[in-house]
C-alpha cells in the first residue's frame, strides 16, 4: 500500500505538471499568434506593373514638364567649390557596426563636400557629392529651404556621396537611422547642410564657360561581385567625366560600383575611404585641379579582394583606380556643350516589406514607426548627351549593362549613382530577391520587383529627355 500511495502521488503530480505544462503552451502559442498578427503580414509578392503606385508613377513622369526644358544654345558653364566636412565637435562614425556608438578620435585624411554648379542662361544646377554613407534624408530636408533665397531647392540640387564607412554618423533620428549612425545629434544635419550650402555658393562664384567630355573604362581586378563571387555579373567600368574651364583649369567627376569598404568597422578614424585617397592622389598631381567621386551602382559590389590587412587593401584599390584615371584623364576628347537639364522626380513604391523570413514581413506601419516617412524621388541630370541618374538606394550594378545598352540606343551616356537625398536600401536584380544575404533581405526594404522597377522608370525619364 505504501509503494502505491507513492506512485499515485507522483502520478497526480506529474499530471498537474503537464496540465500547466499543456496551459502554458497554450497560452504562449495564443500570444505568438497575437504578437504575429500585430506586427507581421504575408510577404507582398505581387507584380509591380499592376500596382496602382506604378500607374500613378508612370503618369507623372509623362505629365513632368521639366523632362523637356533644355533648350538652348548657349554654352553650358560650370564652377565647382569643396568644404570641409570635419565637425567642431565629436560624433560616432557611419556605420556605428562594431563602434559602439565611440565618437571618431582622429582624422586619417580629411573629408569634404564637393560642388559643381553648371549653368546655361538662367538656369543653374548644383551637383554635389558628400563623403558620408549617404547624402541624409534629414540633411535634404534642411538644404531644400536654406538655399531658397539663391535659387537653389531639390528641383535643382543633384545630391549623390561617396559612402565611406568612416564618415561622420548622428544624422538620422530614428531607431534604424541610429543604428547605422549612431545617437542622433541635431546639429550634426545642420551642419552638413550649411558646409553644402557654402560649398554650391562658393561654386557659383567660379563659373566660366567649359568643354566637357566624358569616357567609360573598363578596369581589371578592382572590383568584384560580393553578393555572387561566381556566376554573378560585374559592372568593372570606371566612368568619367571630364570638365575643362576657358581659363586651363580642369575637374573631373569620377564615378565606380566599388563599396568604399577597404576600412570598416572598428577603424576610429575619419576617412574617404579608397574614393578620398585617390581624389586626394589625382588633385596632387595636378592632371586634375578639383576630383568629384560619387558612389555609382555599388550594390552587389566591393573592392577587389587581394589583400587580408585594411591598409594593404585601401592602398592597393587607391592606387589601382587612380592609374586608371591618369591613364585615360588626357585622352578624353572634350567640347563646348548646350544642353543641360536637372528632373526631380517623385516615385511611389510598394508598402515597406521588411521580411523576417521568406513569407512573412513586418507590418509597414511598424516599419515606419522605426525608420520613419520620407518623400522618395530620382533625379536626372542633363549634360549635352550624359546623363546622370540619381538613385534613392544601393543601386546594384549587376543591372548597369541592361541599362548602358538602351541608354547607348538612345544616343545618351548614362552614369548612375547612388545616395541621391533619400534612401529605400538596396535595389537589387530580381533573380537574388530570394537569397538570404544581407543585402537582398536584411536591405531590401521595397521588393520584391524592384529591380525591373527602377530599371523601367529610368528608362521612361530617359526617353522623356530632348
Amino acid at each position: 500500500m505504501k509503494y502505491l500511495s507513492t506512485f499515485v502521488g507522483q502520478f497526480n503530480m506529474q499530471s498537474r505538471f503537464l496540465r500547466f505544462l499543456f496551459r502554458f503552451s497554450l497560452v504562449v502559442i495564443f500570444l505568438m499568434i497575437v504578437i504575429g498578427l500585430l506586427f507581421l503580414k504575408p510577404l507582398d509578392n505581387s507584380p509591380y506593373y499592376q500596382s496602382d503606385y506604378f500607374v500613378r508613377t508612370i503618369n507623372a513622369i509623362e505629365k513632368n514638364k521639366q523632362f523637356e526644358n533644355c533648350e538652348s544654345s548657349d554654352t553650358v558653364k560650370a564652377g565647382w567649390s569643396k568644404s570641409s566636412l570635419i565637425p567642431p565637435f565629436g560624433t560616432p562614425i557611419a556605420i556605428d557596426a562594431n563602434r559602439n556608438g565611440r565618437f571618431f578620435d582622429g582624422v586619417h585624411d580629411s573629408i569634404y563636400v564637393r560642388s559643381f554648379v553648371f549653368s546655361q542662361a538662367n538656369k543653374k544646377i548644383a551637383y554635389v557629392s558628400v563623403d558620408l554613407l549617404i547624402a541624409p534624408p534629414t540633411v535634404t530636408s534642411i538644404l531644400d529651404t536654406i538655399l531658397r533665397l539663391e535659387g537653389y531647392d531639390l528641383k535643382n540640387i543633384y545630391l549623390s556621396a561617396t559612402h565611406t564607412h568612416c564618415g561622420i554618423g548622428a544624422w538620422h533620428n530614428s531607431f534604424i537611422g541610429e543604428i547605422f549612425a549612431g545617437a542622433y545629434d541635431k546639429r550634426v544635419p545642420i551642419f552638413i547642410a550649411k558646409k553644402i550650402a557654402e560649398s554650391i555658393l562658393n561654386a557659383e562664384k567660379n563659373l566660366s564657360k567649359v568643354k566637357i567630355g566624358y569616357k567609360s573604362v573598363a578596369t581589371h581586378k578592382l572590383v568584384y561581385n560580393r553578393l555572387l563571387e561566381k556566376g554573378g555579373e560585374v559592372d568593372s567600368n570606371m566612368r568619367i567625366l571630364k570638365i575643362e574651364k576657358e581659363t586651363g583649369e580642369k575637374a573631373c567627376i569620377i564615378t565606380f560600383t566599388a563599396h568604399a569598404t577597404c576600412l570598416h568597422d572598428r577603424v576610429m578614424q575619419l576617412s574617404g575611404d579608397w574614393p578620398g585617397m585617390m581624389m586626394h592622389k589625382i588633385d596632387s598631381s595636378r592632371k586634375s585641379d578639383f576630383t568629384c567621386f560619387s558612389a555609382g551602382s555599388v550594390g552587389s559590389h566591393g573592392p577587389f579582394r587581394c589583400k587580408k590587412d585594411k591598409w594593404q587593401q585601401l592602398a592597393y584599390t587607391t592606387n589601382g583606380a587612380t592609374s586608371v584615371v591618369f591613364r585615360n584623364l588626357d585622352e578624353i576628347p572634350t567640347d563646348y556643350l548646350t544642353k543641360l537639364n536637372m528632373t526631380h522626380q517623385p516615385i511611389e513604391l510598394r508598402e515597406p516589406n521588411y521580411r523576417v523570413n521568406a513569407f512573412l514581413v513586418l507590418r509597414p506601419h511598424w516599419f515606419i514607426k522605426f525608420f520613419g516617412r520620407q518623400n522618395n524621388y530620382i533625379n536626372i541630370l542633363q549634360i549635352g548627351d550624359i546623363v546622370f541618374a540619381g538613385m534613392p538606394c544601393d543601386f546594384s550594378g549587376e543591372m548597369n549593362e541592361e541599362l548602358d545598352s538602351q541608354a547607348s540606343n538612345l544616343g545618351k551616356k548614362l552614369l548612375v549613382t547612388s545616395f541621391n537625398g533619400c534612401f529605400i536600401g538596396y535595389v537589387t536584380d530580381d533573380r537574388r530577391y530570394s537569397m538570404n544575404t544581407y543585402e537582398t533581405r536584411t536591405m531590401n526594404w521595397y521588393g520584391p520587383g524592384n529591380g525591373a522597377y527602377f530599371t523601367e522608370l529610368i528608362m521612361k525619364m530617359l526617353v522623356r529627355l530632348n
